[in-house]
């Protein structure tokens, strides 16, 4: 096998709406979820999607982290992944700012992680509330709806690709 060969894709997440309440300074799983099995612990995982959503306040940080979980441990931030620490500053994958605004944000992103094991890798997105309120996160929606064209829904993806080593 050569290097840089895509071996196995996979995708997650969904296109379906939902919201919850998340305190300040918490996270809230999104339900955008990716696993997959990589053949040789030195090969690459190549994660990239789109997380959609809003929140209840038209001033807000719109903030996602990546985690992983490798086997059966817990999911942890993937530190090299989000932004370098900073002071005070949030360490985010990706994120954009909501300025008045009760519609959807789309966060893209992308990120090249080494496996380090033949275990299952699972990897997820999560929001970051960096208010200082608690703030209601709405999913592949905008914060008020109405049954009409001009109200969208979205979806939110992440797609794992092993690249040989």
């Amino acid at each position: 096998v050569s290097g840089g060969k895509i071996l196995q894709v996979f995708q997650g997440g969904t296109n379906t709406a939902a919201s919850s309440s998340v305190a300040s300074q918490a996270v809230w799983d999104v339900g955008v979820e990716v696993s997959i099995i990589p053949a040789n612990a030195s090969n690459t995982i190549l994660l990239q999607g789109t997380f959609t959503g809003c929140t209840s306040n038209a001033i807000n940080n719109f903030n996602i982290i990546l985690q992983k979980k490798t086997g059966s441990g817990s999911f942890a931030n993937i530190t090299a992944a989000n932004g370098a620490v900073d002071g005070n500053k949030t360490s985010v994958l990706s994120s954009t700012f909501q300025d008045n605004l009760y519609t959807n944000f789309t966060v893209a992103y992308s990120y090249l992680d080494t496996a380090g094991s033949t275990d299952t890798l699972s990897y997820r997105l999560v929001y970051f509330n960096t208010s200082s309120s608690t703030r209601t996160v709405y999913r592949n929606r905008a914060h008020t709806e109405t049954d009409h064209y001009s109200s969208v829904r979205g979806g939110s993806w992440i797609q794992a690709l092993e690249v040989a080593a």
